[in-house]
């Protein structure tokens, strides 16, 4: 009997010997280096929100930082009266496509030619339609078609 249990011993130090080694190698702390893509636990996913969070309020804040920069321009540059956003159309008026002017030209016309109570016999055109008198009876008279042309300039 003390051969049978000094063998079993012996085989169980062995053994023990040989696996020893391989418990110290499968370490499963594979998770604390940004591996975890097989671990089902909560800790990534309230990672990648918390990123996501981050980066959307990010984007929020420069998003406000760019509106009221674009604010300020406006304001510094064409004011908030109307004699300043006079001066704007007839600085934008020349920037709108081809076919939104032709849209455009032909109700410009008739308004003008009713500005001008049917008189008028010279060149129609952008700078002719910006004439400071014109675009207040625009304002007055007919503010839809300035809303319109307002919408396609980027007012």
């Amino acid at each position: 009997m003390n051969t049978v249990f000094t063998r079993r011993l012996l085989a169980g130090l062995a053994l023990l010997t040989i696996v020893s080694p391989m418990a110290a190698y499968a370490d499963h702390d594979h998770h604390r280096h940004n591996n975890n893509w097989k671990q089902k636990n909560n800790w990534q996913k309230k990672y990648y929100k918390n990123v996501q969070k981050a980066k959307k309020r990010q984007y929020n804040n420069y998003r406000k930082v760019a509106n009221n920069v674009n604010r300020d321009y406006w304001h510094t540059h064409w004011g908030n009266n109307w004699n300043d956003q006079r001066e704007w159309y007839r600085h934008n008026l020349r920037n709108m496509q081809r076919a939104q002017q032709q849209q455009y030209e032909a109700q410009m016309r008739a308004q003008y030619l009713a500005y001008r109570n049917n008189n008028y016999n010279g060149s129609y055109g952008w700078d002719a339609y910006s004439e400071p008198g014109f675009l207040d009876y625009l304002h007055t008279r007919s503010p839809g078609l300035l809303n319109s042309i307002r919408s396609i300039i980027g007012f």
